[in-house]
Order: structure tokens, then C-alpha cells, then sequence
């Protein structure tokens, strides 16, 4: 196996909610000679801890990520990494810093190869530009980014972006105001199961309990207790 098999393998395993597991195959890969892998492992490290809210090491992470390849370099890791950057300054809400770094990332995806990776980030990209619309109070401007994503994601034939896609867009339905988010967040709350997704069905579970769902609500601590028990960073 290629560091860079290792790496889509443990970017699978954390997106099934192994944590642990994830976070140690990870930590083996910043070793590897190839600074494209480091720089994805860095990214996905970062991933890992942003899910537990701690926005400052995950941003200490990606910019050890983007220092791999450098910004200045058209590759789909410094997008990833500069992507990840602007998710981070979300939660502290440093809105116009993930601007400025979204519009950075959108430069460099202009210059990629338009391949499967850049497909891949293109939809990424799409999915923190919602998430900053959302924190900004754009319900629909958040739709829209949203429903890209969700149409590049059917593209991409990647169950678990198709499925992100869809949590996206249900807490942009959400901020937007929208009626049957509850049943929007049922639903794909069940497609991650179904997938073996349990981030994304825990996401999808919040949703549903932030507009009263009890059963949702059951959902949310059952599948945190769970990713806690593989090493997530659920409290």
C-alpha cells in the first residue's frame, strides 16, 4: 500500500467516526516522504479536532498542512489546507478572515488540474462557504452553496460527500427558516446510518433536535456515546 492509499484509508476510517484509529494512522503518515501526504494528514488531523470544537489546535494543524506544499503551489492539498484554515476561523467567528481565505482557496482551485481531487475540494470548498453563510445569518445564500455542493457531490459519486452534502443543506434550511427540516434531518440522518456514517448521523441528529425532535435527540447522545468510545471528540 502507497502512503497516499494509507491516507484515503485513514481519511475512511475518520469518516466512519474511528477516531482513534483514524488519529494514529494519521500521525504515522506525517512521516512520509512525500510532503503531499504530510500535508494530507496534517488536513485530516485537523478535521478530526475541529469535530470536538477546538478551532485553535485545528488551525496550528492546517497550517502545518498548508507549510507542506506551500501557498503558493496549484495543488489540491493547499486548497484543502486553506479550505481547513477558513472552517477554523468559523467557530471563534472570525468571519472575514474565512473569507478572505475562501476567496484564497477558490483562486488556487482555479489553477488545479480539474481532476477527481480538485472535484473532490471544489465540493469541500462549497460546503465551507455555507457553513460561513450560516454563521453570518444568510439562510439563503447558504441554501445556494448548499445545493451545489450537493449537485458537484452527485457528480463525485462519493457516498459520504452526497450524504455531507445533504446535512449541509438541511442546517441551511434550517437558518433560511424552512418548514420539515425535522423531516429533512430524519432523513438523512438514516442515509448515514445506512452509509456507516456516524459523524454525519450525529450531525444530522442535531439538526433534528435543534427544532424539538425527541427521538432525534435520543439519536444525538446514543451516536455520541458511541464516537466517544472510538476516541471522538464528542462531550
Amino acid at each position: 500500500m502507497t502512503d497516499l492509499e494509507a491516507w484515503r484509508r485513514a481519511a475512511e476510517v475518520g469518516g466512519r467516526g474511528w477516531y482513534a484509529r483514524a488519529h494514529s494512522e494519521a500521525a504515522a503518515l506525517r512521516v512520509s516522504p512525500d510532503p503531499v501526504v504530510r500535508s494530507s494528514a496534517w488536513c485530516l488531523e485537523a478535521s478530526l479536532v475541529r469535530q470536538g470544537g477546538d478551532h485553535r489546535l485545528a488551525a496550528v494543524l492546517d497550517g502545518r498542512a498548508l507549510a507542506e506544499v506551500g501557498v503558493r503551489r496549484a495543488t489540491v492539498t493547499a486548497v484543502d489546507a486553506v479550505v481547513g484554515l477558513a472552517a477554523d476561523a468559523l467557530g471563534p467567528g472570525r468571519y472575514r478572515r474565512a473569507e478572505v481565505l475562501l476567496d484564497r482557496a477558490a483562486t488556487i482551485l482555479d489553477r488545479c488540474v480539474p481532476d477527481r481531487e480538485a472535484h473532490r475540494a471544489a465540493v469541500r470548498y462549497r460546503w465551507v462557504r455555507a457553513e460561513l453563510a450560516m454563521a453570518s445569518g444568510d439562510g439563503g445564500a447558504a441554501e445556494r452553496w448548499a445545493d451545489d455542493a450537493a449537485r458537484l457531490a452527485v457528480d463525485l459519486a462519493s457516498a459520504r460527500h452526497r450524504v455531507k452534502s445533504a446535512v449541509v443543506g438541511t442546517a441551511a434550511a434550517l437558518v433560511a427558516g424552512r418548514d420539515g427540516v425535522a423531516l429533512r434531518a430524519e432523513q438523512v440522518r438514516r442515509e448515514a446510518v445506512d452509509g456507516d456514517f456516524l459523524p454525519l448521523a450525529w450531525a444530522a441528529a442535531a439538526i433534528g433536535d435543534a427544532v424539538g425532535d425527541p427521538i432525534a435527540a435520543a439519536d444525538r447522545a446514543r451516536f455520541a456515546a458511541v464516537l466517544r468510545a472510538r476516541g471522538g471528540p464528542f462531550r
